[in-house]
């Protein structure tokens, strides 16, 4: 069974960094998910980190950023070191960019929106430097400790932010389009149907589909079959029976659920549960 981790005060709005030092032993930790961010920074990279039933290579210099609900897994070598801060979405204003950027990896698959990020040679050196000093600071009683800390997380998010082109310049309507992924991810459960996010959205089902392609190359449909499958996934993880899940994603009885599963996965939920559990 997979554990959901909380912070332990929800309610001080407090970050909390962890170092990640040298191990003596190969990392068992098992998979789990959380509902916080965990930001990852690897100093010295060596193993592999699964996000979402994907697999990524850690590697040294890099930032790896784990959403709330997310599946993962680290699996480090003995040699890898670094730090991983631990925060609520909350901590940065709604209308700010960062807060946003912290959203899509919330709203987007890990597919299409990579959880990994790879930096120059010059720019490692400031990661690596704005960490560290994160560290110090937080290991220091000073009472402006968490406002340092805050202000240099949201630098590395910008690094991260300009370190990959967003490829939204290339959709049609990018605007209308990240709006659907955010309305996706909170609503999964309840809207199935196209016109469902076309009215909400003021385009027509046409319009929604035409801009959904532009981006991904898939229908709406298929996008909103992928949500509900990742859940599931996430939920079968946890232990949660078939029937369980099938009444948790709102679907009218669990031979539906069972059918939805296998027509989209290719296996049953229990196939899938005797792999990941």
């Amino acid at each position: 069974m997979i554990p959901i981790h909380d912070l332990e005060d929800r309610n001080r709005q407090e970050i909390r960094v962890v170092r990640l030092e040298t191990r003596t032993h190969y990392d068992s930790t098992k998979p789990h998910r959380h509902n916080y961010f965990e930001f990852f920074v690897f100093e010295k990279g060596d193993g592999v980190h699964e996000i979402d039933f994907v697999t990524f290579p850690v590697s040294s210099n890099s930032i790896h950023i784990v959403a709330p609900g997310q599946v993962h897994q680290v699996r480090r070598e003995l040699n890898t070191n670094g730090y991983v801060i631990l925060f609520e979405p909350s901590i940065f204003e709604p209308t700010s960019p960062v807060a946003g950027f912290l959203f899509d990896h919330m709203s987007y698959g890990v597919d299409e929106l990579s959880p990994v990020y790879l930096f120059s040679e010059d720019l490692q050196k400031i990661i690596i430097r704005t960490v560290n000093s994160i560290w110090e600071d937080y290991s220091s009683q000073n009472q402006l400790r968490n406002d340092f800390i805050l202000n240099s997380l949201n630098l590395l998010c910008i690094h991260c932010m300009r370190s990959v082109d967003r490829p939204d310049k290339n959709s049609i309507n990018p605007g209308v389009y990240n709006s659907f992924r955010r309305m996706l991810r909170n609503h999964f459960r309840e809207m199935r149907k196209v016109k469902n996010y076309a009215e909400q959205l003021n385009v027509s089902e046409k319009q929604l589909n035409e801009i959904v392609s532009s981006k991904t190359g898939l229908s709406v449909s298929a996008l909103i079959h992928q949500q509900v499958i990742l859940e599931a996934k996430r939920l079968l993880n946890t232990g949660m029976s078939s029937k369980e899940v099938a009444f948790a994603l709102n679907f009218e009885d669990p031979a539906h659920f069972s059918k939805f599963f296998k027509t989209q996965t290719g296996i049953t939920p229990s196939d899938f549960q005797k792999v990941h559990v």
